[in-house]
């Protein structure tokens, strides 16, 4: 995952950049359209000399904080302040109140409460610019409060049809919070047109149109790999690592999953950079993964939104399948858009059903 040049801009990312800096705006695209980088290139000009805002790039887990703050050091950048929303939230309520923010249970907050304390409080914006990527991944009170009482101009960068959580957000919560300059990015500059074809079998929501692969077509094609058991799984991984020396994305479902495979891997791999990140990491930890490097990255699904590997192995699949409902669909829309250049579907060790089989793409855009 690079940052672009400013010269490698897009037309239609470069109406993203030119918006009059102190304007709200959604910006809204399919995966791998740029909206992370759009969103950092704005953080940038923002808190450049010229207009010397105050910015605070916000997303929703750690991992995708600390990529973003390693993108925006790229072609000579300036650093910029990233951070969770709850952890925005935490510090925002605690310097406000001197308490922390009322929560049903971890990271679920009572934002009828939250709001009505800051109404009551008068409290006005400190922060000049928020910047929110992979906003759909929010809660739509989160928006209410980052326009009334977060900052004086808020930039957001979404996809809905990538929301993978009950409590996440819809264009129709952007409106409601007061955003009405909505920006379009419909090109996919990630992904080869095979790989393309694949996402947009579970694109079935179509908020948004099928993505263009400005890319166009690539070397290899999608398949499904069965394997019996993860020894199998770290060996075909480890050969590839080997042969091609690549970025590698291995996703699976559960955290144990992630340790047991890097573990495995390790063991194969003696000199390579093998990654594994889960969300109960001690925090810092995410600071430490290298995904952009050659090597290999395990994580969980849930880690993997807004991240792009040059090769991607989802295993992270039974969840998901028969994909019969909106939220499966999205989840694998969202999770096989990681991949660049090669893709390939994990079948095992537990074996997919014949009803989950007969969910994923035709033959002829996956081979079996």
């Amino acid at each position: 995952m690079r940052l672009p040049s400013f010269n490698d801009l897009t037309l239609e990312q470069l109406k993203v950049y030119e918006c009059p800096p102190d304007r709200s705006i959604l910006v809204v695209g399919p995966p791998g359209s740029g909206k992370t980088s759009m969103a950092i290139w704005r953080a940038r000009l923002l808190v450049g000399p010229e207009l010397n805002r105050s910015v605070v790039l916000v997303t929703r887990n750690r991992l995708l904080v600390s990529v973003a703050g390693e993108l925006a050091k790229e072609h000579d950048g300036a650093a910029i302040q990233a951070t969770t929303m709850s952890s925005l939230i935490t510090n925002c309520y605690y310097s406000q109140f001197g308490r922390f923010a009322p929560q049903y249970y971890p990271f679920e907050y009572i934002w009828d409460e939250i709001l009505r304390e800051y109404e009551e409080a008068g409290v006005q914006p400190s922060i000049d610019h928020l910047i929110i990527d992979e906003g759909q991944n929010l809660p739509p009170s989160f928006f209410q409060w980052a326009v009334r009482f977060g900052a004086r101009a808020v930039s957001v960068f979404a996809d809905e049809d990538q929301s993978t959580l009950g409590v996440g957000s819809r264009v129709s919560d952007w409106r409601d919070a007061g955003f009405t300059e909505v920006l379009p990015l419909l090109v996919n500059h990630r992904s080869t047109k095979e790989i393309v074809d694949v996402i947009e079998h579970f694109h079935k929501d179509r908020k948004l149109p099928r993505a263009m692969a400005s890319r166009g077509a690539g070397f290899d094609r999608p398949y499904l790999m069965a394997t019996p058991n993860w020894e199998a799984l770290a060996d075909t991984v480890t050969a590839r690592l080997i042969n091609t020396g690549e970025a590698i994305g291995v996703i699976v479902y559960r955290k144990d999953e992630v340790s047991y495979l890097s573990s495995l891997l390790r063991q194969r791999l003696d000199t390579a950079r093998v990654d594994s990140y889960t969300s109960d990491a001690n925090q810092g930890a995410e600071a430490t993964i290298r995904m952009r490097d050659h090597g290999v990255t395990v994580i969980c699904g849930e880690s993997a939104i807004g991240l792009e590997f040059d090769a991607l192995y989802l295993q992270d699949l039974s969840r998901s399948l028969p994909a019969d409902e909106a939220i499966k669909n999205r989840r694998l829309y969202m999770l096989c858009a990681r991949a660049r250049n090669k893709l390939v579907l994990v079948n095992g060790p537990t074996e997919l059903t014949v009803e989950q089989l007969n969910s994923l793409p035709p033959q002829n855009i996956l081979e079996r």
